[in-house]
């Protein structure tokens, strides 16, 4: 019973020191709030450009404040990993941006998988009880190509990443191949995520960002593993089959 309230223990010490480390940035106590979240596409690029101005004079900070938001919002599954690659990119460039996110996207979401196993039975049971059921039936039936279909969920542009960061310890998904996973499946997203914030002066909306043309590309990623789940790995494994399968005629031959 007790471990029902570690959860939400954990969530609270995290919300307050991270809200604590918000409220102590040193140089922000006589401008407006940077930290509050933008509507619009023109007050996002303001907000960046003052972020690049903030990193120089306080790498330190702005770099343990970022890692510490994004593991937070990874650990808890809270939204807004778009908006934080964005920032990324454009506070620490493009490549540095990128494999930043994609240790933190790893880190975080293993951190999820961790705390959802050892204090959120409950809580994943109650709320995602019916889709447990089903994802677990998607699981056993792809058991022999598990880490291409998790990839495949993984890129594919409209999965609930964040959902399966909760249900996956109870899916059987073994820790490694759910930090692979993670690690290659969402550096796509990532890239793109990034990218928009290297060049945020050359967009005009969000909807460059996550174009027709861009939305292909990460269908196009998804593919790829789907397709050697599908045609590949069975294909292999038919032959490997096939070889042991032949050996007792030999050996038969032999004896005759």
């Amino acid at each position: 019973m007790a471990r029902l309230f570690i959860l939400p223990a954990i969530f609270a010490i995290s919300s307050l020191s991270l809200w604590y480390m918000i409220c102590s940035a040193p140089g922000w106590a006589d401008q407006e709030s940077v930290f509050e979240l933008p509507k619009q596409f023109d007050n996002f690029t303001m907000l960046a450009e003052r972020f690049r101005r903030y990193k120089d004079d306080h790498f330190g900070y702005i770099t343990v404040l970022f890692i510490s938001a994004y593991l937070y919002k990874q650990t808890f599954a809270i939204p807004g990993s778009f908006f934080l690659n964005v920032i990324a990119g454009a506070v620490y460039d493009l490549w540095g941006g990128f494999v930043l996110c994609c240790c933190l996207t790893t880190a975080g979401s293993t951190l999820c998988y961790l705390f959802s196993e050892l204090f959120g039975r409950e809580y994943v049971l109650y709320y995602f009880g019916q889709k447990l059921t089903y994802l677990q039936q998607k699981i056993d039936d792809n058991s022999n190509r598990l880490l291409p279909f998790l990839l495949f969920a993984r890129m594919f542009p409209i999965s609930p990443s964040w959902l399966l960061n909760i249900v996956a310890p109870f899916l059987n998904i073994p820790l490694p191949i759910f930090v692979f996973s993670a690690l290659i499946g969402l550096a796509p997203y990532n890239f793109i995520c990034v990218q928009a914030g290297y060049i945020l002066s050359d967009l005009r909306s969000w909807d460059d960002v996550f174009s027709t043309t861009t939305m292909l590309k990460l269908c196009s990623f998804a593919l790829l593993p789907l397709a050697y789940a599908i045609y590949v790995r069975p294909r292999s494994q038919k032959q490997h089959q096939l070889v042991p399968a032949a050996e007792p005629e030999v050996k038969k031959m032999e004896i005759v």
